[in-house]
């Protein structure tokens, strides 16, 4: 099993993470300790910067922690520091009612690490069944990051990319303790996420084109019964993919190809030809991109077959995430 390093530690505080679990966000997040008090350069003496590269492989176990990083760490400044930031910026980052999980979660990562000595677990867990979450988290967070990152030996190959025997050991696992069922939607919340905002207004331009309006609020759906039933429907499916790409991400982990990403690719080859049709608006070219992303073959993945965690409804809702991702325009075309 894998023990506490930054890695773990990261990924347990993106499954709580209010509004995006982004792992660039995520990583930016934690690393901000020590990349906003000291500076960080890289090996050709650029400023370091938290890339979707560096953060995938971070949290996927395939790459140490940058060595400046690990020794300001330990240094007064960053100690000094740590409780202050944590407080004032990580915890406010983190859904309330999902504190307790993290607790759970980074506590049992202490609890089953052979490596850490008998008296530093027990002072973490001292510190985690208080209520100094700061402490806790802070002081947890300092000793993970200077831990081993990456994994070595027989779990790791080619560079920490897993072979096809690495991943079929895995699928094998998955489909065992899955039993192909998929895991159950995420609700969506009463109130817009950041990470929504990008699709959302594409929707309601949508709405406002078909009612030859300028543009349409949130707020004023409540006039228009047809398009809140289809915002809520909407909001549904992007949960719904969501969920998908989430446990896909923490149940796998890293892999070359992405999983999730090779369902958007087949979800984009499947309706981009519809996407790009004439429609009178694009109210009804979302509904006629929505209609055929329903019954598109997307079996390249293992989400799709053998897992089946893909159906109508995820399909769907990759659709927004490729808006949200701007590898399609949105449903008003702006050369229309």
């Amino acid at each position: 099993m894998v023990g506490l390093c930054f890695g773990t530690y990261a990924r347990a505080v993106q499954k709580v993470i209010k509004g995006s679990d982004s792992q660039v966000e995520v990583t930016e997040l934690l690393l901000g300790l020590i990349l906003d008090n000291v500076v960080i350069t890289n090996q050709i003496g650029e400023p370091y910067v938290v890339t979707a590269k560096i953060a995938n492989q971070l949290l996927g176990l395939n790459a140490q922690v940058h060595n400046k990083i690990k020794k300001a760490a330990s240094s007064k400044l960053i100690i000094d520091a740590a409780h202050d930031y944590f407080e004032d910026v990580v915890i406010p980052a983190i859904t309330p009612d999902l504190t307790s999980d993290l607790v759970h979660e980074l506590t049992k990562l202490i609890s089953q690490d052979t490596k850490i000595p008998q008296n530093k677990k027990k002072d973490f867990l001292a510190l985690a069944e208080g209520e100094k979450l700061a402490r806790f988290l802070s002081e947890v967070f300092l000793y993970a990051i200077k831990k081993p990152n990456k994994l070595t030996g027989d779990k790791q190959t080619n560079g920490g990319i897993p072979t096809i025997v690495d991943e079929v050991k895995a699928l094998k696992a998955i489909l065992s303790k899955s039993h192909g069922l998929r895991p159950p939607p995420l609700t969506p919340p009463e109130e817009i996420q950041k990470h929504e905002l990008t699709y959302v207004t594409k929707l309601l331009a949508a709405y406002a084109e078909a009612e030859k309006l300028t543009d349409l609020s949130k707020e004023l759906l409540d006039r228009y019964p047809r398009y809140k039933k289809d915002f809520e429907r909407r909001r549904k499916d992007y949960y719904a993919a969501e969920t998908v790409r989430r446990d896909a991400r923490d149940i796998f982990g890293m892999t070359e190809p992405d999983q999730f990403e090779t369902l958007k690719e087949e979800t984009y080859n499947g309706i981009i030809d519809i996407y790009y049709n004439d429609f009178k608006h694009g109210f009804a070219r979302m509904n006629g991109v929505m209609a055929h992303a329903a019954v598109i073959q997307v079996n390249k993945c293992w989400l799709c077959e053998p897992l089946k965690w893909v159906g109508a409804s995820e399909k769907k809702g990759v659709c927004h995430i490729l808006v949200n991702d701007g590898e399609i325009e949105g449903w008003v075309l702006r050369n229309e």
